[in-house]
């Protein structure tokens, strides 16, 4: 057998203690795109500094540099699911004829203008050296990567030269095409516009993001989310209900996307998956859900919030619903819990604890449902677990801290690769593959083989090292068809025998290999 990686980094399990004042850590700078940058491309910096509750990020300054010249400056005023103090500077070195080693400065408060809650002025600043590399290595699809289109009834599809989606588009046309419709008639709301949808050839999140464009991950290796017409109808509600509702509510509004596209990742019994969700103690009471959404347990937030709002529109029916979505916001009280609260009131004469404890009675009648309840658990896991891959292998993946980007400027003024481009060693093609065979499992309902995948991958995780026996034969598997010059994209692996769907270098064409462990080496079969 090969030998094990000896480079990996062990991820440590005991989090470093924040300074009490103004801070940044190197750890809070990330350049785009990742992992590597090639000379001609635009970089982008996000920077996620240590902010104390006293002070106003937007108050902070940021200035980059780049071999003590100056770039950009601004101020810590974006933010990211996880919440404010993110500087973004999209787009904002040119690395054009600039192949080699770059020192890069990132300072906040150059001046020291702030005194207050800026004790210590040492820890304001990171430096690092940057390799911008020779695009002549790049291959040859990352080359010729330009932006294609295909329009369809409903919407405008993008595509980059070269990836599964460019592929694959015929049929795609065909699916964004059914899950808009779906959104738009459960909606009672048609496009106002041709919708621009990308497909991109990363995971970002679980699989997706909108604004006034929908991004969706579409790959052969895709480890997060393989319910594509969830997925896609899903985000079209998040474009088509701001055609009524403007100012809407996140909780609201993830929980009408799921109801819309009848379940999260999957067809799903709503009200079923709502009194599992009590059944095994991971229910959040609602004026906690509301007011801090993002944070909480993803699948968790987004179903129990599908589950409510299904039981309002069930008892109240959907047009009366429409009127309190469209009109609760933020604007509405000091908190988003009131602000529901009000327009509960309004519109159907109960408090958020009325509604609340009417649902809890109905979810308590649905009947028990054992088959739900362990698909929920398996559920919950196996995000749990995909997302702190994410954190310490593609951590701009991660949905609460990621760079979700404009496409559309992105097309104009940015890199292809800002969306395509991801960590491709061999460590992320084996603990992919096995992510991607525990959420087929979880969908066959083979929840023991999911947590046995899911097992080992925490094994890897947790040591930076595939010495778990079935990590292990992955991650042979992975070596045995890389040596052929193929990547990896799906392994079904029994025993001895693993039946792999790897793309030859340079090609997006999926071939199926055969890898069978003889005399204690996986080896191609012939």
């Amino acid at each position: 057998p090969s030998p094990l990686p000896t480079d990996t980094a062990v991820p440590t399990s005991t989090p470093i203690p924040l300074p009490p004042d103004l801070s940044l850590s190197a750890e809070g700078v990330q350049l785009y795109p990742v992992p590597a940058i090639y000379a001609g491309e635009k970089v982008t910096f996000q920077i996620l500094a240590h902010v104390p509750d006293a002070l106003n990020p937007a108050d902070v300054t940021v200035h980059l540099l780049v071999d003590y010249q100056d770039v950009v400056s601004g101020t810590l005023d974006a933010a990211n699911l996880e919440g404010s103090g993110v500087g973004l500077f999209e787009w904002a070195w040119d690395t054009s004829d600039g192949v080699g080693s770059h020192l890069v400065h990132v300072i906040l408060d150059r001046y020291d203008a702030i005194q207050t809650g800026d004790e210590n002025a040492d820890n304001n600043q990171v430096t690092f050296n940057v390799t911008v590399q020779d695009p002549a290595v790049l291959s040859r699809p990352e080359r010729t990567a330009v932006w294609m289109t295909a329009e369809t009834t409903c919407c405008i599809l993008h595509v980059v030269r070269g990836t599964a989606a460019e592929r694959d588009l015929a049929q795609l046309t065909t699916a964004v095409e059914t899950a808009v419709q779906q959104a738009a008639t459960r909606l009672g709301e048609q496009p106002s516009r041709k919708l621009d949808v990308y497909l991109v050839d990363r995971v970002i999140g679980q699989g997706g993001y909108a604004g006034y464009s929908v991004v969706i991950s579409y790959l052969d290796r895709s480890y997060a989310n393989n319910g594509f017409h969830q997925i896609m109808t899903h985000e079209a509600v998040h474009i088509l209900d701001r055609q009524f509702a403007p100012e809407r509510i996140n909780s609201l509004a993830e929980g009408l996307a799921v109801w819309v596209s009848d379940g999260h990742y999957k067809l799903e019994n709503i009200d079923r998956r709502a009194a599992a969700l009590v059944d095994i103690g991971q229910y959040v009471p609602l004026p906690q859900l509301i007011d801090n959404f993002y944070p909480v347990q993803h699948e968790v937030g987004y179903l129990e919030m599908a589950g409510f709002i299904k039981f309002l529109i069930d008892t109240h029916g959907w047009l009366r619903f429409r009127d309190f979505y469209s009109n609760v916001s933020a604007a509405d009280a000091a908190t988003l819990s009131a602000a529901v609260d009000i327009n509960l009131q309004q519109y159907f004469n109960l408090t958020l604890a009325d509604a609340e404890a009417q649902w809890l009675a109905y979810l308590a009648q649905q009947p028990p449902d054992p088959a739900a309840a362990a698909d929920l658990e398996a559920t919950i896991r196996f995000y749990n677990v995909m997302r702190r891959y994410q954190q310490l292998y593609d951590p701009t993946a991660y949905f609460l801290t990621a760079w979700l980007p404009h496409p559309e400027t992105l097309e104009k003024e940015g890199n292809p690769a800002d969306l395509t481009r991801h960590p491709q060693e061999e460590l992320n093609i084996a603990l992919e593959v096995m992510l991607q065979a525990a959420d087929t499992a979880v969908r066959a309902a083979d929840y023991q083989q999911a947590n046995i995948l899911l097992d080992s991958v925490e094994r890897v995780l947790d040591s930076g090292e595939f010495i778990d026996p079935l990590a292990r034969n992955y991650l042979e598997v992975v070596r045995t068809a890389s040596a052929a010059d193929f990547e990896v994209q799906q392994v079904l692996l029994n025993g001895s025998q693993a039946l792999v769907k790897a793309t030859p270098e340079n090609s997006t064409n999926l071939t199926e290999l055969t890898i069978v462990l003889s005399g204690g080496d996986w080896v191609l079969w012939q």
